[in-house]
Formats: structure tokens, sequence, C-alpha cells
């Protein structure tokens, strides 16, 4: 039994490990991705966008594209959430929360104030504390987009 928990809990270190490493290819991922839309070269491949020809040839859909193209162009936006991402206190899902939150409320944006929910919730729990900050940002405007 003892020999079985030690497995166990060695897995799971290698499971954080192993994600901590994934979200840095994602970070890679979405720089690299944001470059190829500045680009062009989707167009001249006959897509529609940089997102339908990285989702066409990445394999992916086209919302886990734009999350990575959203957390590139709001990098500059980001630099404590990357830096708690590098330290393993976020994940890069919780990265393409905020990028989405960014993309919304635009110069109102708060990067302090979500970071610290960021690192106390799971990218889930994330997504609706962003929620309820985007309706106090601008009631009006998220009454809209619901």
């Amino acid at each position: 039994m003892l020999q079985a928990g030690l497995e166990g809990a060695a897995r799971g270190l290698e499971l954080i490990s192993l994600r901590q490493a994934i979200d840095q290819l994602e970070l890679r991922f979405a720089r690299l991705s944001l470059e190829f839309d500045q680009s062009e070269c989707w167009d001249y491949e006959g897509a529609n966008s940089a997102i339908d020809w990285i989702r066409i040839n990445c394999k992916m859909t086209s919302n886990a594209v734009s999350d990575r193209i959203a957390v590139s162009e709001h990098e500059a936006d980001l630099v404590e959430s990357i830096q708690a991402m590098d330290a393993g206190e976020i994940g890069f899902a919780h990265l393409a929360v905020l990028a989405r939150t960014a993309n919304v409320v635009g110069d109102s944006f708060d990067e302090a104030d979500l970071l610290g929910l960021a690192k106390e919730s799971s990218p889930g729990k994330l997504h609706y504390n962003c929620l309820h900050y985007r309706h106090a940002i601008n009631a009006e405007a998220y009454a809209e987009d619901q």
C-alpha cells in the first residue's frame, strides 16, 4: 500500500512538471501564432485567417488558436502573470482567460487584481471571476455581450 502511494505521488509530481513544460511550449506557440498572423502567409495559402490556417494545419479548435493569439497580443499586459506561470503559480489556461478578459475590457484591464484571483483559483473558476470583473467594469457592455 505504501509503495502504491509513493508511486502515485511520483506520478503526480511528474504530471505537474510535464504540465509546466507544456505551458512554456504553449507560450512559445502563442508568440509564433501572432507572428504568423502578422506575416499574412496564411492569406497567400488561401486561408480566410491565420486562425483558420493554424486550426486546420495544427489540428486545433478555433477557440484554442484564438486563446493563443490573445495571450500573445496581450503579452505586455500580462508580464506579472507570465512570471507567475514561469514560477508554476498559474498555468497557460489562466493566461488565456486573462488575455480574453483584456480583449473585452481594454484599458480597464488590471492585471494585479486578476492575478491574485488566478493564483487562488482554477482556470474555470477564474473565467467566472473574470465575468464578474467585466460586469463590474461595464455592466451595460457586459449585458449587451450576453
